[in-house]
Parts: structure tokens; C-alpha cells; sequence
């Protein structure tokens, strides 16, 4: 393993710096007050990995605006305390009113869960195999691994809309939700979809955003 950083890594110092100067030559003080504070974001944004969705980017937010869990696909497990976590910290601590869900089109794991489906057995043999395997369960659920391959993109966009919504229904019964919710805390759920096509959000709640 070599401990030189690679040229790509190596682009983002650069990079880094010329923003920082940006940001200073606008606002002189913006990152002493960014350290001084506590954060106080409001919304905790439970999206995907993908390097095309940065949640800053895409709602035009300031450093401090969103509370952010991202892994492949947007789902939430309720046996990895890594995502359990964060939605403890954020109800609990944070305070957060918001939490969204944040699935995306062309979404890599969305479409190799799709295409797992349609497989006779489950492949269970990598981290990455074994993460996907509630989307798999999803998509054979709702019937879409027997829509044929022609019918793809119309399998993948239901796949993502509803597994966008079901990790809501997960949210909704954790016990920190609850929880919050018996002491009167306000927490919002919404489960949201970009369109990578046209850059936009959309609401694809159905019955939510679930408020309690």
C-alpha cells in the first residue's frame, strides 16, 4: 500500500483551498463562526452514495444545513447500528423535524438488486451482495423481477420510488421515532426522489410525510 497520495485524491487540496479563499473573500468570518457553533441542522437527508447526489449541492444549502447518513441505495437497516445511530443522533440530539429519505434515478444498487431478482437464487457472498439482499426481497415482493428485461426502466423507477418508501416505514417504527414522538417531539417523514434527468426533487410520499 503506498502512502503518496494519488493523483485524483491529490486534485482535491488544490481544490480545497481556492474554495476556502472563496468562501473567506465573501464572508471573513464564515469559519470561525462554523467552528464556534454547535450545528443546528433540521433536516437529517438519509440518501445514497452516489457521487451525483450531494445533498448541499442539489437543495443549494449552506455547511451546517443538513445532517447526512448516505450508503448505497438509501436504506436503512435496523440491524446496522452505523444508520441507527445517526437517526438516534439526530432525533435525540439534534433535534432534527425532518427526516428524508432520498432515492435517486439510475441508482447502481437499485438496478443490481433488480437484476438479482431475477436470478433463481440470491447471491450472498460479498458485503455488497448481503446489503442488497432487503432490496432483492423488495423487488420480488412487489413483482418486478417478473417484468422482462424490456420493461427495465419502468422496474427500476418503481424499485426506487418504493424502496424509497419503505426505509420510511422502517424509520417510522424505531423506537427513537416513537419515542420522540410520545414525548411530543415533532418528526416528519418523507421519502423523496431526485431525477437525475432533470435535476429536481420529487415527493413520492404517498400516504406520508408521516407527522406524529
Amino acid at each position: 500500500m503506498s502512502t503518496e497520495t494519488h493523483p485524483n485524491a491529490k486534485d482535491l487540496l488544490p481544490l480545497n483551498e481556492k474554495w476556502a479563499e472563496i468562501v473567506k473573500s465573501e464572508d471573513p468570518t464564515f469559519f470561525e463562526r462554523l467552528a464556534a457553533e454547535k450545528q443546528r441542522p433540521k433536516v437529517l437527508w438519509i440518501g445514497c452514495s452516489d457521487s451525483r447526489v450531494p445533498e448541499t449541492t442539489i437543495c443549494n444549502c449552506n455547511l451546517g444545513d443538513i445532517f447526512t447518513h448516505r450508503n448505497i441505495a438509501n436504506m436503512v437497516s435496523r440491524t446496522q447500528d452505523c444508520g441507527l445511530a445517526v437517526i438516534q443522533y439526530a432525533v435525540d440530539s439534534l433535534l432534527v423535524e425532518d427526516i428524508v429519505v432520498v432515492g435517486h434515478t439510475k441508482c447502481g444498487g437499485v438496478e443490481a438488486a433488480w437484476l438479482a431478482s431475477r436470478e433463481p437464487t440470491i447471491p450472498t457472498a460479498t458485503p455488497l451482495q448481503r446489503w442488497l439482499v432487503p432490496l432483492i426481497d423488495l423487488s420480488k415482493q412487489l413483482g418486478l423481477d417478473r417484468l422482462p428485461l424490456e420493461d427495465k426502466e419502468k422496474a427500476l423507477r418503481i424499485l426506487t420510488e418504493e424502496n424509497a418508501r419503505r426505509q420510511v416505514y422502517h424509520i417510522y417504527n424505531l423506537p427513537t421515532v416513537q419515542d420522540a414522538w410520545n414525548r411530543g417531539q415533532k418528526v416528519f417523514l418523507h421519502a423523496w426522489v431526485f431525477q437525475m434527468e432533470t435535476g429536481t426533487l420529487v415527493d413520492v410520499s404517498g400516504p406520508f410525510p408521516i407527522e406524529k
